[in-house]
């Protein structure tokens, strides 16, 4: 943590003297943007594209540097790292932005509450989405382009051993990406434990956590069927990503430069959502492959499923904001 933090550090301060936020002109911008998914990975993908497109249209003029693989910041150090400038840009996860920037999208987290990929889009499409960038704003960030997971369908639990229903889970340790899934795992007979995404395979290879709440996509990427061979396919919550820049740092930009990167982030949201669908097929193909896939019955499903509402309460007790939100989407998915 010490020398990511001290390389960070030298990067920001190199950074920085290649960059004039008050004429607009002088040296290219240069423009750092920190990722914990790998270079291979399908939004490690799409960020390199972002980038690429906004060297090309700004004729280089800015320069994006993309660190994969968490090399700057890890994914739940993004957010902070980007409002207080230690970065200019980064990937931000819904389970980060909403307990660290945005409290109303929590609604993405609670258990079963998304049932399609296309329901998500729908909400952030919203005026309620338009809302969770005015507050993202207000707090020094911009929200520039939501860059999807395919949740909550790609959601899954893998595991160690086999496990169909939530019995199955009794006494082991499964590692959430968030409070949320800490509730849902608890209310399941498990032990929650928090790791992040590059954190898992280890804590599977050392037995420190028997299961994960994951994406099936970064369980093919990331080669957790070498640790856990075990799937059951549960679309528990959406998690997607953002498309992250300090605000201040955005606004210093000439009109011009900043036209070309929302020019760029537009156009990677245009493509984003089919992006998902074709990674999340290929991702199924792959897995069932190299591992043991799981879909529950109806009645099983219904067991995963049970108590989950009370839940959504539980989190938007005494948040205002969480509630109202809440009952947005209740109202816009006819929940």
């Amino acid at each position: 943590m010490k020398t990511r933090a001290l390389v960070a550090g030298l990067l920001a301060a190199l950074a920085v003297n290649g960059i004039s936020l008050t004429d607009g002109h002088s040296a290219p911008v240069t423009i750092r943007f920190s990722s914990g998914a790998p270079e291979n990975h399908f939004l490690t993908k799409q960020y390199i594209e972002w980038a690429s497109l906004i060297e090309k249209n700004s004729k280089g003029e800015i320069k994006v540097q993309v660190y994969h693989s968490a090399q700057l910041f890890r994914d739940n150090e993004v957010i902070k790292a980007v409002q207080t400038e230690a970065l200019e840009s980064g990937c931000g996860f819904t389970m980060y932005i909403e307990n660290q920037l945005v409290p109303a999208m929590k609604v993405y987290m609670m258990p079963f509450l998304f049932e399609s990929l296309d329901e998500t889009w729908k909400v952030y499409r919203s005026e309620l989405g338009d809302s969770w960038k005015k507050t993202a704003e207000k707090k020094g960030v911009k929200l520039l382009a939501m860059v999807v997971m395919p949740s909550p369908d790609d959601q899954i639990v893998l595991t160690t051993k086999p496990a169909k229903v939530p019995a199955d889970l009794s006494g082991q340790v499964i590692r959430g990406a968030s409070p949320e899934h800490a509730l849902a795992i608890k209310k399941w007979g498990a032990g929650p434990s928090f790791l992040t995404g590059a954190e898992v395979y280890l804590g599977l290879q050392r037995n420190t956590i028997n299961g994960a709440i994951n994406s099936i996509a970064t369980y093919t990427d990331r080669k957790l069927y070498e640790v856990a061979p075990y799937v059951v396919q549960l679309p528990v919550s959406a998690v997607h990503t953002f498309i992250i820049m300090n605000k201040s740092i955005f606004d210093g930009l000439t009109p011009e430069q900043q036209k070309i990167i929302l020019e760029a982030s537009a156009v990677i949201e245009n493509n984003t959502l089919q992006i998902g669908r074709t990674t999340l097929k290929d991702s199924v193909e792959e897995a069932q492959k190299k591992a043991k896939v799981y879909t529950p019955t109806s009645a099983e499903m219904a067991l995963w499923k049970e108590g989950m509402p009370a839940l959504w309460d539980e989190i938007a007790k005494d948040k205002p904001e969480v509630a109202e939100a809440l009952k947005t989407v209740k109202g816009m998915l006819k929940r």
